[in-house]
């Protein structure tokens, strides 16, 4: 089953529960934001169990980029903590 062929409520109760969690994670309360997500996770994995074998195979490598990505995003705060102190 694919995701645009389940019904609208459906649709918007997956994506803006994980909207809704990495939001709330993000701003700090992530144990919510875990909770939220959790959600849209359970509800996409019981309309469609293919999805949660595809999802624990690419794992690895969404967390990879993801920390890939975090890593970058510290190293342009740092240097933009950097460049401010150096200017004030």
């Amino acid at each position: 089953m694919r995701i645009r062929s389940l019904p609208e409520w459906k649709r918007a109760l997956i994506f803006s529960s994980l909207g809704i969690g990495v939001a709330l994670a993000f701003s700090g309360r992530k144990l919510a934001g875990a909770a939220v997500a959790g959600v849209g996770v359970g509800m996409l994995v019981s309309e469609n169990r293919e999805i949660l074998g595809k999802v624990a195979s690419e794992l690895p490598r969404y967390l990879e980029n993801t920390s890939r990505v975090m890593q970058i995003a510290a190293a342009v705060g740092e240097r933009v903590a950097a460049a401010r102190a150096t200017h004030s």
